[in-house]
Formats: structure tokens, C-alpha cells, sequence
């Protein structure tokens, strides 16, 4: 069954049982999710869920919990602070009177992107195992079809293993295009994520192309992050730097999903122009680590100092690289597993070290 044609038809039936005031919310939530208005759409969902919890109907709340969970979990990029949340979403989506919900199977996608959250790396043979099971389930012409391939690709890159994952994006998008389906873009930004890795980013251009060639009507503002933030680590990849810094400078107004994004992209572009190193960046990437340690994205935080340390010593900034890794500290002994974790951080603290003045010996 058809998500939207479903949601269409739940709609219908709602406002025809004198249930207007619940459709409008739940209309205004999505189009802030769909904006990146996060703020909004997380005031909503207290009115709402009172709306679904009056209605008593099953498939609606499975429905709203998903939205909440890709605002939380896909925009806000929460890690422990979501997770008991996700697990009761994914145990009560796979009740008997909520199974054959059309949007039950998308929380896997919820639980299996909060576990790349809390530890991507750590988490890694979970969430294939649960992507697997789940893609068993799913059409090729389903959109969740595509999300949950994505997650797989990304905990398959996220274990090391690109060439693996290129291989199943190309199997799976054979499928989709034999369906008579096109490809979302959320598959082309794992793709250009997989090849990047990879070292090949002038096939990740042709992704890129693939991808803005097949934009027709309103981009909603999540997808144009998503586009012209990947658009600017290919473009830094192949050191047209002009273009990539316009793109980076001109979006100041990214969720944290796609800031990850923006900072890989940027790395890349210091490497060839040092002086914009500066204080903008640092108030940033305090930023960015910071939401990271809030929601309890233990990974990430490690994964942000590791590129925000050697940031700060080239501005010769210690108060932040000290700050970093003792924030990044305190997340190492929360991670599934090690990883390589702390030799990562061992490896950073030498580099403080080594950048610090001698103590002056009276």
C-alpha cells in the first residue's frame, strides 16, 4: 500500500468523522518537518498526539510517532535521548492492530538511524541485521524501500566496508528503476557519500548531475540541504573551491543533519585556505559538538573533535581543543563498542601535547 495514498485516504476519513482540527496539526507538522522548521514542528506534537490519542486509531499513532522521530532522530540527529523513545515506538509498530500499517515499517528506519546516532560504528551489525529482515518485507516501488537501503548502505560504510556498499546501492537501485520507480534522493546522497569515500568524486559528480537533473517542482528546504550541502564536499573534492565556498557560506541556516556536511566539506577547503581557520569556525564547531554531547550521539562527538582538534591547533586555539577531547572523553566509555575510539583520542591528546607551551620551571 501506498503511504500517501493511505495518509490521503486517513485524511478523508477523519475530517468526514468531524476530525478537521486533528488533520490541519498534523498538515502543519509535516510541512515544518518538510521546511526544516524544527522548532515548530516539535510544539505541535503534544496537540497532536492528545488529537490521535482521542481518535484511537492505531495506524495514526504509529504515523505521528514516525514524524516525531525523523524531526528528533533525521534533523536533530538525537542519540540516547531517543532511543528508549524509538524502541517502545518499534516494539508498539510491530503490534498486531499496528503491523499492517503502511508506515510501521518505517520505524526501522527510526531505530536503526538513532543506533548510528548513539554509535554508528558500534551498532554496525545490528542494524544490518534489522535492515535486512526489514528489506525482506518491503516492495522495491515502496519508498520505504529506499529508506531503509539507505540505512543499510550507511551502516556498511560506516563498518569500513564501501566497496560492499556501492555494490548493494547499485543492486538496489536496479530494483527500484525496474519497478518503474525513480531514485530519491536520499539514495544519491549515500551514493555520492559511498564514492566519496572511496576517493572517486568525479563520479560522485555525475551522481550529483543525476540527482539535480531529476528535480522537478518545489524542493522541499530538507532536501535542498541535504542536495547543495553534498553538492559543496564534491565540488571541494575536485578543488573547485570558489563554487564550493559559495554554496558552504551562503547556507547558515542548516540542521544539524547536514551541518556533519557542511564541516566535511570545509576540512577539505582549509586544506587550501588556512585563514579562514578562524573564530566563525570555532563558534561553529562548538556548536555543532555541543548537540551532539546534549542528545547523547556519543560517536559523533568523538567523530567532531576529531576534526575540530587539529582546527583549533592550527589557530593555535588550545582552550578548544582542550575543551574537545575532554568532552570527547567523557562519551568514549558510553560507546557499544570501542572501535578504535580510544587510540583515536590517544592520538589527539599527543597532538595537544605537542602544541603546548613547556611549563616555565621557577
Amino acid at each position: 500500500m501506498d503511504i500517501w495514498n493511505w495518509v490521503y485516504t486517513l485524511k478523508t476519513e477523519l475530517r468526514a468523522a468531524g476530525h478537521g482540527q486533528a488533520v490541519d496539526v498534523l498538515d502543519r507538522m509535516l510541512r515544518h518537518t518538510y521546511s526544516v522548521e524544527v522548532t515548530q514542528a516539535q510544539a505541535l506534537l503534544p496537540e497532536l498526539k492528545a488529537h490521535a490519542k482521542a481518535i484511537g486509531n492505531p495506524w495514526l499513532e504509529v504515523f505521528i510517532g514516525h514524524w516525531e522521530m525523523r524531526n528528533r532522530i533525521g534533523s536533530l540527529l538525537e542519540g540516547d535521548a531517543a532511543l528508549a523513545q524509538v524502541v517502545a515506538l518499534f516494539e508498539r509498530a510491530n503490534r498486531e492492530d499496528a503491523q499492517q500499517c503502511p508506515q510501521s515499517v518505517c520505524v526501522t528506519q527510526d531505530l536503526v538511524g538513532c543506533y548510528a546516532n548513539v554509535d554508528g560504528a558500534g551498532w554496525v551489525q545490528e542494524r544490518i541485521a534489522v535492515c535486512d529482515e526489514a528489506l525482506q518485507r518491503v516492495e522495491p516501488q515502496r519508498a520505504c524501500f529506499s529508506c531503509i537501503s539507505y540505512e543499510k548502505a550507511d551502516a556498511l560504510l560506516d563498518d569500513g566496508r564501501p566497496e560492499e556498499a556501492l555494490a548493494f546501492l547499485e543492486q538496489q537501485q536496479g530494483r527500484i528503476l525496474a519497478a518503474g520507480k525513480s531514485i530519491y534522493g536520499a539514495l544519491h546522497e549515500i551514493h555520492m557519500a559511498v564514492l566519496l569515500r572511496l576517493n572517486r568524486p568525479e563520479q560522485a559528480w555525475a551522481v550529483l548531475l543525476e540527482w539535480e537533473a531529476g528535480l522537478e517542482g518545489y524542493e522541499w528546504p530538507t532536501q535542498r540541504q541535504s542536495r547543495l550541502m553534498f553538492k559543496a564536499q564534491v565540488l571541494a573534492r575536485l578543488q573547485r573551491d570558489e563554487e564550493a565556498w559559495a554554496l558552504l557560506l551562503a547556507e547558515d541556516e542548516l540542521i544539524p543533519r547536514y551541518r556533519m556536511f557542511w564541516l566535511l566539506a570545509f576540512e577539505e577547503l582549509l586544506q587550501r585556505a588556512p585563514q579562514r581557520n578562524n573564530q566563525m569556525l570555532a563558534d561553529r564547531l562548538e556548536q555543532l559538538i555541543g548537540q551532539h554531547h546534549r542528545y547523547g550521539a556519543h560517536r559523533r562527538v568523538i567523530q567532531v573533535a576529531a576534526i575540530s582538534i587539529p582546527l583549533a591547533l592550527q589557530r593555535q586555539d588550545l582552550a578548544q581543543a582542550r575543551q574537545h577531547l575532554a568532552l570527547a572523553h567523557t562519551h568514549v566509555g558510553q560507546l557499544r563498542r570501542d572501535c578504535g575510539a580510544q587510540a583515536l583520542l590517544a592520538s589527539l591528546a599527543s597532538q595537544i601535547e605537542a602544541a603546548s607551551p613547556p611549563l616555565k620551571v621557577n
